[in-house]
């Protein structure tokens, strides 16, 4: 890639396991874009107003004061270590508050590109009512988002799987998904998705695929087309994604098809939720079909 498109990357930490996995992402694309790299870390309040530490009450502003001293400390040690690793320019952030509003403030605050984060997925009553800390965050970020599970052992991307069903919106990550492949020399997975719940004119939808295949091979990228049929298309994703070791589902937010998964949720949440692969979340741009027409705007690669 001639111009540089990426300039600022955010890595929500948590010292989990996942946020660790999410960092080395992070870095490994840092060093690629010779971006810069932001950890951050939120400290939400604490439930309790005090604590019994043997025979001595300690308060809730020395307690949140012993914390933060202790988190400063380990993230900056933590930023100074995959800086000198990378040879990136790593800046270790404190917030305090919710963890998706601190998320989404941090980001408009540092004009950040890409989000990468960990994430445990969500089942079960969180993910009817409530949903994962990542998904809320694909939710209202207005930059790409990430997400990683703890399957993801290493960083980069060599099989990329883009899905194309009928919304109207699929076909804005063409040009994401393109320059990324070229950037981290990876094939590109074609993956047509026919929704059997959907009255769909198949004629009209191949030659929808058609211009996205021409895009593809226009960028000269090796590919590879598949079209499927399901009564849950996130499934089909998913399922064919890990058939052939994909490493990067690129999806557009809840403007996909959400007809699919009545009890799970809507075809974003349910991958971000369930992907055991990187997923990158891409909000759309409203009136914008066209595959090589994007702004800036939720598209640093534009």
């Amino acid at each position: 890639m001639e111009n540089k498109t990426i300039n600022q990357i955010l890595i929500p930490m948590d010292f989990s396991e996942t946020g660790l996995l999410a960092m080395e992402h992070g870095a490994f694309m840092a060093r690629l874009f010779k971006a810069n790299l932001y950890l951050l870390h939120v400290l939400e309040p604490v439930p309790f107003s005090f604590s019994l530490v043997g025979s001595d009450l300690i308060d809730r502003s020395t307690l949140e004061s012993e914390m933060e001293n202790n988190i400063t400390n380990n993230l900056n040690l933590l930023a100074k270590k995959v800086a000198e690793k990378n040879d990136i320019q790593v800046i270790p952030l404190i917030a305090r508050g919710r963890i998706v509003r601190a998320i989404e403030d941090a980001s408009k605050e540092h004009k950040i590109d890409v989000i990468v984060m960990g994430t445990h997925g969500a089942k079960g009553f969180e993910e009817y009512f409530i949903g994962s800390n990542a998904h809320k965050t694909v939710t209202v970020s207005p930059c790409p988002v990430i997400t990683i599970q703890t399957h993801t052992q290493h960083p980069g991307f060599n099989k990329i799987v883009m899905p194309i069903d009928n919304s109207l919106h699929s076909r804005q990550k063409v040009d994401t998904v393109i320059k990324i492949a070229k950037q981290y020399e990876a094939s590109i997975h074609l993956l047509g998705l026919i929704n059997m719940n959907e009255d769909i004119n198949e004629n009209k939808f191949n030659i929808k695929i058609d211009s996205v295949e021409k895009a593809i091979k226009n960028a000269k990228l090796p590919y590879v087309k598949k079209i499927v049929k399901g009564e849950n298309i996130a499934v089909e994703v998913m399922k064919y994604s890990d058939e052939i070791n994909a490493d990067l589902i690129v999806i557009m937010t809840e403007h996909e098809s959400n007809l699919t998964g009545m009890f799970l949720g809507g075809f974003a949440k349910q991958i971000v939720n369930h992907s055991r692969i990187p997923v990158m979340s891409i909000r759309p741009i409203e009136g914008n079909f066209a595959p090589n027409d994007q702004s800036s705007c939720g598209n640093p690669f534009g």
